[in-house]
């Protein structure tokens, strides 16, 4: 072998490990199962796959088969491990709702073996939806004959015997009603053509709603965490409130009789608005001019404010 060649083998063995690695790292996150159905609906590529109402994965593909049936590739969470003995279901969210995957465990849910990378769901089934129950219930009144007719007849005869008078007036009831929704078409035309406005406004804030509900279930999550601490909080509130009321209580006279006289003083002071303009004007030059006659750097003044009527020194002049 020439050193040329040894160089290529190296250079596509190295290409090849590379591309292992790539490969292994792009599917750590999920693997894939495939399952065939004899009809899937309106399913959508990107619908959920779940697990007992769980979301586990979601739908990446939806293939035509060559016997005319539905082949859909599924994208599973590698942590969630689903036996292999499980069956698929093309279920709905609600009788209206959107379709997805269901993943049923036909024995233990822990049994082994579980599904892996590549393998394929072999029991398939669709839940039934509104229209094939129809279809089912109009194929089932087709093979009703006349006699049979008759039978339902005279046996439902036999059971409203006497009760003509009850069934004529829940038949005019009903009457009624369609009368009463037959003259509000417009109004229900209004409320339809509304929800679907408001249905289309939801789901154009979905990133919205998603970002509320996250929101609010780690509120909810906090508070429960926190559930006795608040509890502690609002005992040691009440504790305060009454110590509080008792403070209160036991000196309510002396705080009573303080505001009146604080109250009093405030309403001279009202009175006297020159007397306490001259006093504070006073008190700034003298904040000023103190400084100017300390001859060090610190000194110590006492001052003592008594009023005119009260001063021995005082000329009488007040």
């Amino acid at each position: 072998m020439t050193p040329r060649t040894l160089m290529r083998l190296c250079g596509a063995l190295l290409v090849t490990v590379v591309l292992g690695t790539l490969l292994a790292a792009c599917g750590q996150g999920s693997y894939s199962v495939t399952a065939t159905f004899d009809d899937v609906g309106d399913l959508q590529k990107s619908g959920s796959v779940q697990v007992a109402d769980v979301r586990v994965g979601r739908i990446t593909g939806i293939k035509l088969t060559d016997d005319f049936r539905a082949k859909v590739s599924m994208a599973i969470d590698r942590a969630v491990h689903i036996p292999k003995n499980s069956e698929a279901l093309v279920r709905t969210t609600s009788l209206l709702g959107e379709k997805f995957i269901e993943l049923r465990a036909m024995g233990s849910p822990t049994q082994a073996p579980y599904l892996s990378n590549g393998d394929v769901v072999q029991k398939t089934e669709q839940a039934p939806e509104l229209e094939f129950v129809a279809d089912s219930a109009i194929e089932l009144l087709g093979a009703v004959n006349s006699s049979d007719v008759a039978s339902i007849v005279q046996t439902g005869a036999q059971a409203f015997g006497g009760r003509g008078p009850e069934l004529n007036r829940l038949i005019s009831n009903l009457s009624d009603i369609s009368a009463t929704f037959a003259s509000r078409t417009q109004q229900l035309t209004t409320i339809i053509d509304n929800l679907d406005r408001g249905t289309q406004t939801l789901a154009n804030g979905a990133d919205d709603l998603k970002t509320l509900l996250t929101n609010l279930a780690t509120t909810s999550q906090v508070l429960a965490d926190n559930r006795q601490r608040a509890i502690d909080a609002v005992h040691q509130l009440s504790r305060l409130a009454s110590v509080q009321n008792e403070v209160l209580d036991k000196y309510h006279q002396d705080i009573d009789k303080q505001i009146k006289q604080v109250d009093a003083i405030l309403a001279v002071a009202a009175t006297q608005t020159q007397q306490l303009g001259t006093v504070v004007d006073f008190l700034n030059q003298f904040i000023y001019a103190l400084p100017k006659a300390i001859p060090v750097e610190f000194t110590q003044v006492y001052m003592w404010a008594v009023p005119c009527q009260q001063d021995s020194r005082s000329a009488g002049n007040c």
